[in-house]
């Protein structure tokens, strides 16, 4: 189970200076942390310093196998986390012009080498919600609605972002040939925090869809979770130059869910 903050407290260790031994253990799998307890010898300094020595040689090496970075998902995997690693594949579900059926297509990326069977349009949509993508048509009546687009099939393709897979670096060829690329996310710090990842990867091209007028203001009624995630949402707004969301934060002091868009 790769850790790198691992490496700090074994260096520290080896080199007999004090480090936290309670967060130190509790960076250990189960196992190897008992094992740790029963063998190490510490010597307290004071309230959460410690010295620690550890002279089985046996048990240093299983701590420094914690501190080297596996190479790719099946090495993560002997070391008991694979997520440790990205992926080298990346998919998209989309739908587009040539769609028959709620069947969608799937966009599969690895490195730099992209496989679709559609020829994409210069606008694509950018959505989280399932429940939006299935209603494809529907979805794109509401934003014309909502935002005075004049979106279609045959001018627009239409990409489930699943979360944070949308910006799976995997993803990038895809995604940057399309010259308008328009984000419907979750008006929260989540949403903010996905549109974000865009705009890092795309540049200017990412554009986050802030109501333009006032009727998506009924629908801000979700209260954030915490105070924290609140004034995340309101500085990244802010930050992110998206000054129509960040009145409404201010005024509402809810989020908006997506999902609402069907109920305009």
């Amino acid at each position: 189970m790769y850790d790198s903050r691992i490496f700090k407290y074994l260096h520290n260790i080896e080199q007999s200076k004090a480090i936290n031994y309670s967060k130190f253990l509790a960076l250990l799998p189960e196992q190897l942390r008992e094992e740790v307890k029963e063998k190490a010898t510490i010597n307290f300094l004071s309230k959460g310093s410690v010295v620690v020595t550890i002279s089985c040689e046996h048990l240093l090496e299983k701590l420094r196998s914690l501190t080297v970075k596996p190479e790719n998902r099946i090495d993560a995997t002997l070391l008991g986390d694979s997520h440790k690693v990205n992926t080298s594949t990346s998919y998209l579900l989309a739908y587009h012009q040539s769609s028959v059926d709620i069947h969608p297509d799937t966009i599969i990326s690895s490195y730099d080498e992209t496989h679709l069977r559609f020829q994409p349009k210069k606008r694509l949509v950018i959505i989280e919600n399932s429940e939006l993508f299935f209603a494809r048509e529907t979805l794109f009546a509401q934003m014309n609605k909502a935002f005075s687009l004049s979106l279609s099939f045959d001018n627009t393709d239409l990409v489930l972002g699943a979360g944070n897979q949308i910006s799976n670096k995997h993803n990038y060829t895809f995604i940057n040939q399309y010259d308008s690329i328009l984000c419907f996310f979750d008006y929260d710090f989540g949403g903010l925090k996905i549109y974000k990842a865009m705009r890092n990867m795309v540049g200017s091209k990412a554009k986050f869809l802030e109501p333009s007028s006032d009727n998506l203001n009924e629908f801000f009624i979700k209260k954030p979770k915490t105070q924290e995630q609140y004034t995340k949402a309101l500085e990244t707004a802010n930050s992110l130059g998206l000054s129509k969301l960040y009145s409404l934060f201010k005024s509402k002091k809810s989020f908006m869910e997506q999902e609402a868009l069907l109920a305009l």
